[in-house]
């Protein structure tokens, strides 16, 4: 499954706790996860509620795989940071189970890393 991959996932409830230093940490963890496991963390960025990743996957990394680890990683990140998450996040599920993907051609890749990038000065709207 090679090729890049624009992927996004949310915040369980999506809730709005992405800001700060809570924020700060799950990039780190995501970036971590992502170098342990030899994926390419191409762009990342965050929304409030949500982050966006630009990942190219070689050779026999799935996309699946790829978003078990990143996603673990992050949360459990998240939890340690911030044990007074467990009151928001009683389940202790961070994101949502699941996650919004599309493969971007090779030729796309520039136009999806400006997006990502641009994820802050998008306006919220809440829900």
């Amino acid at each position: 499954m090679e090729g890049y991959f624009h992927v996004w996932f949310s915040t369980k409830g999506r809730k709005a706790v992405l800001e700060g230093d809570l924020d700060d940490e799950v990039k780190a963890s995501v970036r971590q996860a992502a170098d342990r496991s030899g994926i390419s963390l191409v762009e990342m960025e965050t929304a409030y509620d949500h982050m966006h990743l630009l990942l190219r996957l070689r050779g026999k990394q799935t996309l699946a795989s790829a978003m078990h680890r990143v996603k673990g990683a992050s949360a459990r990140a998240a939890f340690v940071w911030e044990p007074e998450l467990a009151i928001d996040f009683p389940d202790r599920h961070f994101w949502q189970r699941s996650y919004g993907w599309r493969r971007v051609p090779n030729d796309q890749a520039a136009a999806v890393r400006r997006y990502i990038r641009a994820q802050p000065d998008r306006p919220y709207r809440q829900l």
